[in-house]
């Protein structure tokens, strides 16, 4: 697996140490730059080749947001992970249509920022089960033609669907279905498909919506 290189923007530097001391223990991780600030951060993507950005959310000057809409605007292929201590409403939802990837908070083990970087890096999208919660209750409730897309689920598709809300990635889903990986890949392709969603934190979301129906 070729090297993921990762900029830490936090406007504090021993969240930063203490971050690029994790990452760098990490096989396959490595930490090209770091920032104090949203400005800072791009000033640096002008001239550094980078894949996954570790964004804080309250910094000086330009918001973690702004920063992350304008990285999202300029650099597409770049994968921002928000990382914070706020779940509330106002601070989830700017960061999410600011076009985040990744919502993680700062209390989240090294293992499991591995696990989330990686799966970013893949194309994935990984929210704490307690963001999916706050973006779930601003959306609209489900109208009928909803109802029917989740009947033309299967019930492995359905199984699945109850995985991801909880905020399983793949191969968490493989153990706990007994499946393979590349199975489990099929079935949220299928899952996708049906529900007419774009990627796995749309699903998830949705989920959240039909969490009465599905149970």
């Amino acid at each position: 697996m070729a090297t993921i290189r990762v900029m830490i923007v936090d406007d504090h530097g021993m969240v930063r140490f203490g971050l690029r001391g994790y990452i760098e223990t990490m096989p396959g991780l490595k930490v090209v730059g770091e920032a104090g600030s949203g400005e800072e951060a791009l000033r640096l993507l002008e001239t550094s080749e980078v894949d996954i950005i570790l964004m804080d959310l309250v910094l000086p000057g330009m918001s973690g947001a702004e920063a992350t809409r304008i990285i999202a605007e300029r650099y597409p292929a770049v994968r921002v992970i928000i990382m914070t201590s706020f779940i509330d409403s106002a601070h989830v939802l700017p960061a999410i249509r600011a076009g985040a990837a990744g919502y993680l908070l700062k209390d989240i083990l090294p293992d499991d920022l591995a696990k989330a970087v990686i799966a970013i890096h893949k194309g994935q999208s990984v929210m704490h089960p307690k963001v999916i919660a706050q973006i779930a209750a601003n959306l609209a409730p489900a109208n009928q033609n909803e109802i029917d897309l989740v009947q033309s689920l299967s019930e492995r598709e359905l199984d699945v669907l109850r995985l991801l809300t909880r905020g399983l990635q793949n191969h968490e889903i493989a153990v706990e279905l007994s499946v393979s990986e590349n199975t489990v890949r099929t079935h949220v392709s299928n899952l996708l498909t049906k529900l007419d969603l774009r990627d796995r934190t749309q699903a998830a979301l949705f989920g959240v919506r039909f969490f009465e129906y599905l149970a």
